[in-house]
This record gives C-alpha cells, structure tokens and sequence, in this order.
C-alpha cells in the first residue's frame, strides 16, 4: 500500500493538482504549496496518524532508542527549531519545514511499525509500483507535452519546458526520481534474475533509464553508475555475463528511444557544446552557488538561518529552494549543530540499511536506489523536497525492519 500510495497515487495527485508550463503556479499560496509538496506531507501524515492508532507510542520509540541517537535527536532538533524561530526571516515558513522535518522522522518510524504489525512480504512488489507509477506519469506527460496550449495563453507568454513536468518542480527532480528507480531495476535484473528471460523488470529498467535520459539529468545517471560500484564491491561479485549483456543492450535502447523523443530544448540534453567551457558550465553553476551558500553560512555558523532559508538568503542571478548540496543545505539552514545532528543520524541510518540489506535478496536492490537518492542529495535537493525525503525514510526503514526478519523468503545476498 505504501508502494502503490506514494508510488502511483500521489504522483498522480500531484500532477493533477499542479499542471504548470512555468515555473510558478497562478496563485501565490498554491505555488507556496507546490514548493513545500504539501500534497506528500499530509499523505505522510496520514500515514503517521493510523500508526499512532493502531498503537505506536512515542514514549515508548523515544525509549527503546540507544543514547547516542537519543543525543543527536536533541542537537538536531534544537538546531532545527531555534533557527527557524530566533534567526530566520521568514520565521512561519521555517517553522512549517522545521515540523515537516519532524513528520518525516516520525513517518519513518510509523512505516517500521506498520511493518512489524503487518509483516513485510509485500516489500518485492515496493519496488513494483513506483515502475508502475512511471507508466502512468510517462503517459500524462507525452500527453502535456504533445497538446501544449498556445504561448499565448500561457503566463509569461512562453512555456519553459525546464519546468512543464507535471507535479514536479523541474524536469532534473524528475530524473531524479527515475533515475533513482532505474537505479534498483539495474541491480535487480543483474543480480537477482536467476534465469534471465526478460520480464517486467527488464521492462521497468528501460522505462526508467529511458526517462532518466530523456530528462538530461546527469546526477541521476552518475548515481547508477556510483550504485553499481558500490554493490559490486558490497557484493563482491560481478554480474553474469548474460545478465551484462541484457542490461548493456536495454541501456542502449533507452539512450537512443530518449534521444529521439527528447525535446528541442537544451535541458533536456545530457552533454552540450558548452559545458566544456569551464568546470562552472560543465556544473550548470553549482559551483558559484556552493561558494556563495557557504560564505552566507560563515555569516551564523553556529545556528545557520533557519530552515528553508536558501531561498532568500541566497541569490546567484535567480533563487533556488535549496543549495544542491545536502551538507550546504544544513549548514546554511540549521548550522554546525543542526548539521551534527543531522549527519549523525543519517550515518547510523546508512550504516544499519547498509549492514541489514545483505540478509536478505530484496534489500540489495531497495538499497541501491537509496544510495541513488543519497548521492544526488549532494548535488540536487533530495533531502529538501518530501517526496524525496519520503522515500528515502521508507527505503530506510524497509530495509534495516526487513533485515531483522529471517523469513525473507528469498535468496540471502552476502556482504
């Protein structure tokens, strides 16, 4: 159910609810909503709620946790909250990203939870239906694009294509987010197809390569090659040779099918002229950004300025929401001790996910589009956009919850 809500549905939902060709929503309060994905946060909440009746207590969570993730909770928390109230500019909207980011730990508690109560045999078919999901957004989107209104009638006069990806704030989070997928599908049909006829997976592969390309998003597609290393040597093993060349031949058809539905415009390409320029262009100006997010830091480096405040402390020819970069972003939003906190925690996640994937089949390949997610958080804003944050707390507790399980029902993967 998680699967096919956050996978199928709010996707959907979101798509729906904001169907741009710019960069901003007519209304400012609805555009507000778009940037926070207020959709997915009150999914989450949902969720969080039929946890807490169904009987999760979070005296007894706080409780069974060890001192050290006790202590690291309070720095983040007083890092996140003191921030956003005493140095912030924009004190309201700090406080609400400061309490999703709570809703988003507690979501990741409720998930194990629902886990326990209900088993985790359904965890091989997570993975499913967020390709599933990509069907359906795949479609909606040729749909958009293929039927776009007049620029005329369009806000602004034109459409920027960058951004007419329904539902998400540009074209690069969603290569983000399948590439992310195409990520898991990569190592499920290299490792894990025992007899290597194609199947749905192999078709969820090349759906998501092919999308991953079509977006240009050269983060995503640096991540699969990072997550291949990594369960490569994680593994110690390398594919079978049939497996290898199955993938190799899928990769090369989702290259060429995204090349020739890409559209005329150069953000959707994953190399230009151009980029060979400088190492700026070659970073689409990640780099003068970094640099201008970390001397504002220097400013408060102790409390930073309070969440979500990227977005006006920071201008580098236009705003962003947030600085590409994970440890940026909590630097310069809670500071050295939001930010110690904060990688205290997701390290001893990362390392419980990492030691708990091996016990069983399925949790390698949950595993490797964490991983894809996590690495792109160091140069897109996974761990500032919910949907993303979302599933990166399921992946987490999926897989550590499922590791603790010996009936896995599958073949155990070594580490």
């Amino acid at each position: 159910m998680l699967g096919i809500g956050f996978g199928v549905i709010m996707p959907i939902v979101s798509a729906y609810l904001y169907p741009t060709y710019t960069n901003l929503m007519p209304e400012p309060w609805v555009e507000t909503t778009r940037l926070l994905e207020f959709p997915f946060i009150a999914a989450e909440l949902l969720v969080v709620l039929y946890t807490m009746r169904l009987g999760l207590s979070i005296e007894r969570t706080w409780l069974s946790l060890s001192f050290d993730i006790k202590i690291a909770s309070v720095v983040l928390i007083l890092g996140l909250f003191a921030s956003s109230i005493f140095i912030s500019q924009r004190p309201l909207y700090s406080l609400s990203m400061s309490l999703a980011n709570v809703v988003h730990i507690w979501f990741a508690f409720s998930v194990a939870y629902l886990i326990q109560v209900y088993g985790d045999n359904g965890r091989k078919q997570f993975l499913l239906w967020l390709g599933v999901g990509l069907i359906f957004l795949t479609f909606y989107i040729a749909w958009r694009f293929a039927f776009a209104p007049d620029p005329s009638q369009v806000r602004g006069g034109m459409i920027r294509w960058d951004n007419a990806i329904p539902g998400f704030i540009s074209v690069r989070h969603f290569g983000s987010w399948t590439g992310a997928i195409a990520a898991a599908f990569s190592i499920r049909i290299l490792y894990f197809e025992k007899d290597s006829k194609l199947n749905i997976h192999h078709f969820f592969y090349f759906l998501a390569a092919a999308l991953t390309v079509w977006s240009g998003t050269r983060a995503a597609v640096l991540s699969m090659i990072f997550v291949l290393v990594v369960i490569v040597v994680t593994l110690r093993s390398f594919p079978r040779f049939r497996a290898i060349g199955i993938a190799t031949f899928l990769t090369i058809l989702a290259l060429v099918v995204a090349s020739l539905l890409a559209p005329d415009h150069p953000a959707f390409l994953l190399y230009q002229s151009s980029d060979s320029e400088s190492v700026s262009s070659m970073m689409s100006s990640r780099d003068k950004f970094w640099a201008a997010t970390f001397y504002r830091w220097l400013d408060s480096p102790l409390w930073g300025w309070g969440s979500g405040s990227t977005f006006w402390e920071i201008y580098n020819g236009w705003t962003h929401t947030q600085p590409h970069n994970a440890i940026l972003q909590f630097l310069i939003t809670w500071g050295i001790v939001g930010t110690i906190g904060a990688l205290w925690l997701l390290a001893r996640a990362i390392h419980a996910s990492h030691k708990s994937a091996g016990r069983f089949e399925y949790g390698i390949v949950l595993l490797a589009m964490l991983y894809s997610l996590l690495f792109q958080s160091l140069f897109e804003g996974m761990l500032h956009y919910p949907r993303f944050i979302i599933a990166i707390m399921m992946l987490f507790a999926i897989i550590i919850v499922g590791g603790r399980n010996p009936n896995t029902n599958g073949q155990k993967a070594s580490l």
